[in-house]
């Protein structure tokens, strides 16, 4: 097999694992009100669990960066696959809340390194000017998650119920860990091939203190943050709706049926999945430029949110809901190139931690917000039930919308600061 064939065939595996990473990301949303239900849980309360995902990518940013660095994207991602395979039987066999949570813990630690680990695999077997076209494609395959996370889970979950839809998840991560164990190869040369990207050529695999040395380095460069921020800004608001919200909005505002309101939001996963590639392609192949794509997205992307602030006067007739929707993907998606930003202004020796640490900030934030959505629709709240789980007011959901205004506005501010690289590595060296 030769390097082109060898490079593709090697990120189907670890595609396959993100895929179901972001099954478990947003599938929240569509059983929402079944977990409000079993275990009587009030909006605050959901929205922690919910949390417990971007919690630990948080807080395993950096470590995942290092076993990429270290043990290795094939062992990384394997390790990963069985780890959110075990908690996505777990979550699904909780008989209290608490057991959920651990569950919820579980997914969260083994998909945590799945992102870090393939975008290390892509930096060995893809050149630097191809990197933000497979960031690109990364997300259209997490995005594919989300819509299999969307109305297809929904019709799952109405047939099977809840628990069981989740233990069976969880059998096919492990088959597929399995797989990637079996199937993945670090490097090209691991496979008897010419290195194809010479600042990521196979070296010694340097130890966990030594790459945890260059963590200082990347948070004390000042052009590591503004596309940190603009992604984050965008990312997590999107998700917020995606993965939380959007479904319960649409029935309780809009009166929408589950499987009706879960197709609509999976317009975001839609316009995400095209957008992202094309962000990727356009960055690296036709404009050459990576602050202009980002900043223009995340303009457009800011925008979308007013209409959702609005009173219910000025609310979006349910005919334009899915055009909007995807519109309001596609401007998400300039936030992959986050990675290309914020890996071309570091040390290309440390690129598992230059994109670990991405995770840091933005998966912190996502999960503070998705407790605050949380918190400020249950201070909203009239008293009212519906099938035993809350109904929150339309005044409720656009509160917490402000806020998600507020934060892609600041996704804006930051697009505008980012370093322009033209799509080569422009770190130097401090000088001694």
């Amino acid at each position: 097999m030769n390097t082109r064939a060898a490079r593709w065939v090697i990120l189907l595996v670890p595609a396959s694992l993100y895929l179901f990473s972001w099954v478990h990301r947003v599938a929240p949303a569509v059983v929402a009100a079944d977990l409000m239900r079993a275990f009587s849980i009030t909006a605050a309360a959901l929205g922690n669990l919910a949390a417990i995902y971007p919690y630990v990518f948080a807080a395993m940013a950096l470590v995942a960066g290092s076993l990429a660095d270290t043990l290795g994207p094939r062992w990384t991602i394997a390790l990963g696959g069985v780890t959110m395979g075990l908690g996505a039987a777990l979550f699904g066999l909780a008989p209290t809340f608490g057991v959920a949570y651990a569950g919820r813990l579980l997914v969260g630690l083994g998909a945590s390194v799945m992102l870090i680990a393939w975008l290390s695999l892509a930096a060995a077997w893809f050149r630097s000017d191809e990197f933000a076209t497979i960031s690109g494609w990364t997300q259209t395959v997490g995005n594919v998650g989300a819509l299999l996370a969307a109305s297809p889970l929904a019709l799952l979950v109405e047939a099977v119920g809840w628990r069981e839809t989740f233990v069976v998840i969880g059998g096919v991560t492990l088959v597929l860990a399995a797989v990637a164990a079996g199937c993945i190869r670090d490097h090209p040369e691991a496979m008897g091939l010419a290195p194809v990207n010479p600042d990521h050529t196979a070296q010694r695999a340097p130890a966990l203190g030594e790459v945890l040395r260059g963590v200082p380095e990347v948070m004390r460069n000042p052009r590591t943050w503004p596309p940190i921020i603009t992604a984050g800004g965008m990312y997590t608001t999107v998700i917020t709706f995606l993965g939380l919200w959007g479904v319960p909005y649409l029935t309780q505002v809009y009166g929408l049926a589950r499987l009706d309101a879960a197709t609509v939001v999976s317009m975001l996963a839609v316009g995400t999945a095209i957008g992202a590639p094309v962000v990727g392609w356009l960055s690296d192949r036709w404009l050459r430029r990576r602050r202009l794509p980002m900043a223009v997205f995340a303009a457009i992307y800011v925008t979308c949110w007013i209409p959702l602030v609005l009173p219910a006067d000025a609310r979006l007739p349910v005919p334009w809901l899915i055009p909007f929707f995807l519109v309001m993907g596609l401007a998400s998606s300039g936030l992959v190139l986050v990675w290309s930003c914020v890996r071309e202004v570091n040390d290309p020796a440390r690129v598992g931690i230059a994109i670990g640490f991405c995770n840091v900030p933005i998966f912190l934030a996502f999960g503070l917000l998705q407790w605050l959505t949380g918190v400020i629709l249950d201070a909203k709240w009239t008293g009212l039930m519906s099938g035993g789980a809350r109904h929150y007011p339309p005044a409720a959901y656009q509160a917490a919308f402000v806020v998600c205004l507020a934060l892609a506005a600041c996704a804006l501010v930051a697009a505008l600061l980012v370093t322009e690289t033209r799509c080569r590595n422009v770190w130097r060296p401090p000088a001694r």
